[in-house]
């Protein structure tokens, strides 16, 4: 029992005089290399001040005012495409890629895109410019600004397929026959 308590003593010991040691070697540390002191930067400050006094208000915006800084949205001449179907069956995998190849930009809100066992991912609000192109990832996901999530728990395409992208009015702009 005796050989115990002094065992347990030692190692008490030992750790009380390694962290004094660490203690004691940090200190003449930072005081041989001192770190980089505070710098305030009026410019910022006052900057975020005035940031911070002013409100901000919320207004409606129209497609016809985002656009016509940026380029026309067209409703006629309409070039866009589903480029390609990529890995069919596997769902982590799939997606479509829809190019708009039009002179301007193109307002894909509403449109549909479907498959032919009826499967029909509708886009949100979303204006599509011109050389601009978006994928539709068949998998659960968040939509991003490129990248939109149909969130199926099964793949949607299958090959010899045909894929139909379809406008608001239900009128064909493009299929796509999976190869």
């Amino acid at each position: 029992m005796k050989n115990k308590s002094g065992l347990f003593a030692f190692i008490l010991l030992n750790i009380i005089l390694s962290a004094a040691t660490m203690l004691l070697v940090m200190w003449l540390w930072d005081r041989a290399n001192p770190g980089p002191s505070a710098v305030t930067n009026d410019a910022f400050t006052n900057a975020a001040s005035v940031a911070a006094s002013q409100t901000a208000t919320a207004s409606v915006v129209e497609n016809e005012e985002i656009t016509e800084q940026n380029q026309e949205l067209l409703t006629e001449d309409l070039e866009v495409s589903i480029l390609t179907i990529v890995a069919p069956g596997n769902l982590d995998l799939e997606y479509v890629e829809i190019r708009n190849q039009s002179e301007g930009a193109v307002d894909i809100s509403g449109w549909q895109l479907r498959d032919e066992d009826e499967n029909v991912f509708i886009f949100p609000t979303i204006i599509l410019n011109n050389s601009g192109a978006i994928k539709i990832l068949s998998q659960k996901g968040i939509d991003t600004v490129i990248e939109l999530y149909w969130q199926s728990e099964t793949p949607i395409w299958e090959s010899g397929e045909t894929a139909q992208l379809m406008d608001n009015n239900g009128n064909i702009i493009t299929t796509y026959s999976i190869p």
